[in-house]
């Protein structure tokens, strides 16, 4: 299998306090992966690490067969790679359109237009509010917002923290029918997740985490699958 993200070895922490721990993980070309664990278990920091918002340690990372292991953020970005955070960091006194816009800085109106345009017909509300001011939105709108801002660059890879938290069902099943979409196009996806459903029919792998390591991986549609991974967040 070709990878998108492979993850080898990765160790890291804040200040003498170890974090991440040989921590190994890969996503194949056009695969949607999740990992998966309760707060706490190293998951968001893994993220940030692959994006190089921190420093990694030890050990080593490669995005789309390059080894951007101590590469800047922009960088690496700009092989493909986009993040949607667990926090929605928008600047809400911007329009919504102007914060979509800042997923995609480096391309011409022109042609943020026509990725805006297919970006909204996964979320036609965010569509219909592209003058509002992005503060006035909704936590669940905003949800769905940087969900749009990160596909809005026709990433390659695109990392998603905990993109169901604090949807509505309908919210849900849009952000997932989304996601499957972009999987048909091609798209890589390493998503974070606590919510088995929404991994469920989405996922093709998974790997479970826990106090900084990967201590499981497997196939979604493993008859066990589901028993593994629920077992794993009630501990």
């Amino acid at each position: 299998m070709t990878y998108a993200l492979a993850v080898e070895s990765a160790r890291t922490g804040y200040g003498d306090a170890q974090v991440i721990e040989n921590a190994s993980l890969a996503v194949g070309q056009g695969e949607v992966f999740a990992l998966l664990g309760k707060n706490g278990a190293g998951k968001t920091t893994l993220l940030r690490t692959i994006m190089g918002l921190h420093p990694l340690w030890s050990g080593s990372i490669s995005v789309c067969g390059k080894n951007v292991t101590g590469w800047k953020t922009s960088r690496i970005a700009g092989l493909g790679l986009a993040y949607a955070p667990q926090e929605r960091s928008f600047f809400p006194d911007l329009s919504v359109d102007e914060n979509l816009r800042l997923g995609s800085l480096r391309v011409s109106d022109e042609t943020y237009r026509r990725r805006r345009e297919r970006v909204i017909t996964y979320f036609p509300y965010i569509g219909s509010r592209l003058r509002q001011r992005t503060g006035s939105l909704s936590g669940g709108e905003q949800s769905m917002l940087k969900v749009a801002r990160a596909l809005v660059a026709e990433p390659d890879l695109v990392l998603l923290d905990e993109v169901s938290e604090g949807l509505q069902p309908l919210a849900v099943d849009r952000v997932k029918m989304c996601l499957s979409a972009e999987r048909e196009r091609g798209v890589s996806i390493l998503l974070v997740e606590q919510n088995i459903d929404f991994v469920s029919g989405l996922a093709q792998r998974y790997a479970l985490m826990g106090s900084g390591r990967v201590v499981g991986t497997g196939d979604v549609q493993d008859a066990h699958a589901a028993a593994r991974i629920v077992a794993h967040l009630s501990i």
